[in-house]
């Protein structure tokens, strides 16, 4: 058993672990801007093709995030987030390739992005089995905090990166970049001393495993208050997400830069959430940061439709903060519960369940955004999604976590369907 207890040897792998993510969590950001301003500024996508570049970057949650658990969950977790550091690799390095050749389409800007979905989904569920090898006890909250607090900062500058190197290079500098970063991330982890535990074998046959899985799930009357609540509220998330870009260059008008930073906004607030996530659970529980943090943002989804021409830029960014904090706590808490009470031999299918509930209907919900910015137009569906979150985001507030100030208040959450 490695020793996790703060020496030189785990502090260091710890390090490399979130150095990793920061490069790969940079690129990734950066193509989260890149690829729709891509169609949009290069292909002339429409919104209803963007929403279907969006589903295709979700598809693999929906289609693989079940038994993806299950596969994890038979390797080493470190080799499987090396795989797919690999796999970004390929596909966005096959981007600025096909564009150079004149070869560059919509349908390939969509294999791309169910690419890396893919890479993303397998590489997601590795690293929140293997942190709990690298950190436990007390030091898990503050290692989940440290994480999110990488993966914030990416995002803070991984956005504006990739707009400004649109706008200031073009989409084929901005591709060749992206693809280094997880070229990167993949020699980080190769660095790592902290040999992965060697996976229990499993028990019966994949769809057994994943039986297993989804039983402990359905049984656990917290965890599948907070599977439920994730999935809804990024249900509409996904929704937002396929708009934001059209939104900000075709209605409100702004310059791709401009697009970079307004979308990086939300990771500023997603800093400030990991920072304040272990404050709060300190003061509040964490079971009740949980229930509070999402509603207590979706007001501020209101401020999306107002955004406009002028000071009513700052809006945007506004609202982006507020919704990137409350998401960040209420992740730190429930991802931070979920890895303390799964069984180590359980904590990669249960992760993927999370996984294919919260990432499984990106897909539906981009789809769904594009169909409403179709139909209704992109400002009045932004006031829709608004409307929708506040309906959504309550729900822990109506389970048995509205009674609780932590979440093992008594008992271990493990009820008969109760």
């Amino acid at each position: 058993m490695p020793d996790r207890s703060g020496a030189p040897g785990p502090a260091r792998d710890f390090r490399l672990f979130l150095g990793s993510h920061l490069f790969n969590e940079t690129g990734a950001a950066a193509v989260q801007v890149v690829l729709p301003l891509t169609a949009v500024l290069v292909l002339d996508a429409s919104a209803w093709e963007v929403g279907l570049l969006q589903a295709a970057n979700h598809a693999a949650y929906l289609v693989l995030g079940l038994p993806a658990g299950a596969w994890v969950g038979r390797m080493r977790p470190r080799r499987v987030m090396i795989g797919a550091d690999l796999v970004r690799f390929a596909a966005l390095a096959a981007l600025p390739a096909a564009w150079a050749c004149g070869l560059l389409s919509l349908p390939l800007l969509c294999l791309a992005a169910l690419l890396l979905g893919a890479a993303q989904l397998f590489g997601d569920i590795a690293d929140h089995t293997y942190l709990p090898q690298l950190r436990s006890g007390a030091g898990l909250v503050a290692g989940n905090s440290g994480l999110q607090a990488v993966r914030s900062g990416a995002e803070l500058g991984g956005p504006g990166l990739g707009g400004l190197c649109v706008q200031w290079l073009g989409g084929l500098a901005a591709l060749a970049a992206n693809a280094a970063a997880p070229a990167v991330s993949a020699v980080l982890l190769c660095r790592i001393a902290t040999p992965d535990a060697r996976p229990e074998p499993p028990e019966g046959g994949l769809a057994a495993q994943v039986g297993q899985g989804v039983a402990f799930l359905l049984r656990h009357r917290v965890l599948r208050v907070l599977a439920l609540s994730a999935g809804l509220n990024n249900l509409v998330f996904s929704a937002f997400f396929a708009l934001e870009v059209v939104f900000l260059t075709r209605v409100v008008g702004v310059s791709a830069g401009a697009v970079g930073v307004l979308t990086a906004s939300g990771a500023a607030g997603a800093l400030l959430g990991a920072w304040a996530a272990p404050r709060l659970g300190r003061a509040l529980g964490a079971a009740r940061t949980a229930v509070l943090a999402v509603p207590a943002a979706a007001p501020f989804m209101l401020l999306f439709p107002l955004t406009g021409a002028g000071w009513r830029v700052a809006l945007f960014a506004v609202a982006n903060v507020a919704v990137g904090a409350g998401v960040t706590v209420f992740n730190v808490m429930q991802v931070s519960y979920r890895q303390q009470v799964c069984p180590a031999g359980l904590l990669s299918r249960v992760s993927a369940l999370f996984r294919f509930a919260v990432w499984g209907v990106a897909p539906l919900g981009a789809l769904a955004g594009g169909a409403l910015a179709e139909v209704l137009g992109v400002r009045p569906a932004l006031w829709v999604l608004a409307a929708a979150l506040a309906a959504v985001a309550p729900l822990p507030a109506l389970s048995p976590l509205r009674r609780m100030r932590d979440f093992d208040d008594g008992e271990d959450g493990r009820g008969r369907g109760s």
